[in-house]
């Protein structure tokens, strides 16, 4: 495993200057800060060459996503790339002193509750299990009929798949169930799909127990979690009152405004996804 520091100007992306200039292999993975773009955060390109990770100084955790990223990906033995001034990379190693990407409390910009959307056919072995499991630990166990996860059509890392991915709300967990019916990536929210489930955990006592993983652009549990110590509440079309044949917007405004209403918290979709 090796950190390379280059310039945040670095842009060779499908052939690798660190290893005679070959094609990447799944061992590599990009961070890379931006002062401004149209984004607050982009992850991806492992499809066709390195995976990145793109994070802009919108983002007011951008110095602990940098630290995050690091230490997240030093535990899976990545060799990492980081485009980054070394005035911003001092600037943020300055301000994570004290954290790990496993601090077990919340930070001061995170949100109290985390959510997880699936599918209507997951959601009832969930239930049955009392438990989430992330994808790998799932096809182990023999119950999924799906050879790869979406994310291989993202070009996701594989260890994303020994994960549980949590959100802050918004609808963009929604628009992966939704390609994922289609077997394709399908970007728009106002497409039609059948709703599955959207849970919503407790992430301060995640977090507490030592649970919580930060990798830069995501907050995730390995392997699994179970139901009873931490789910607060769960959204479906039936406790909403709606259709499950809908669109992943109206579902994920309806769910997150019906939260807000019952538990009296309000959801911030600004913050990390």
């Amino acid at each position: 495993m090796s950190i390379y520091f280059v310039e945040k100007s670095f842009s060779q992306t499908k052939i690798n200057p660190f290893q005679n200039n070959l094609p990447y292999t799944s061992e590599w993975i990009m961070l890379k800060l931006l002062e401004t773009a149209s984004f607050k955060q982009y992850t991806g390109g492992g499809k066709d060459g390195i995976f990145q990770l793109v994070i802009t100084k919108k983002n007011i955790d951008w110095e602990y996503r940098i630290f995050d990223f690091i230490q997240y990906e030093e535990y899976h033995k990545n060799n990492m790339i980081i485009a980054v001034d070394s005035e911003d990379l001092n600037i943020a190693k300055e301000k994570y002193q004290g954290h790990s990407y496993d601090d077990h409390f919340l930070r001061v910009y995170e949100q109290q509750i985390l959510m997880h959307t699936t599918t209507k056919e997951s959601y009832e072995m969930i239930i049955e299990d009392n438990c989430l499991k992330s994808w790998n630990l799932l096809k182990k166990e023999i119950k999924l009929a799906e050879e790869k996860p979406i994310g291989e059509l993202l070009g996701d890392p594989f260890d994303y798949s020994d994960y549980i991915m949590f959100s802050n709300g918004g609808a963009g967990a929604e628009r992966v169930i939704s390609s994922k019916q289609k077997g394709y990536i399908e970007m728009s929210l106002d497409t039609p799909y059948v709703t599955g489930a959207r849970f919503y955990f407790d992430c301060e006592a995640i977090a507490k127990d030592g649970l919580l993983i930060r990798d830069g652009a995501h907050l995730k549990v390995r392997s699994k979690l179970p139901l009873k110590k931490y789910l607060l509440w769960t959204a479906t079309p039936d406790a909403l009152g709606i259709s499950e044949n809908t669109t992943p917007r109206v579902f994920a405004e309806t769910a997150d405004q019906s939260f807000q209403n019952k538990f009296g918290i309000i959801l911030n979709h600004d913050m990390r996804s």
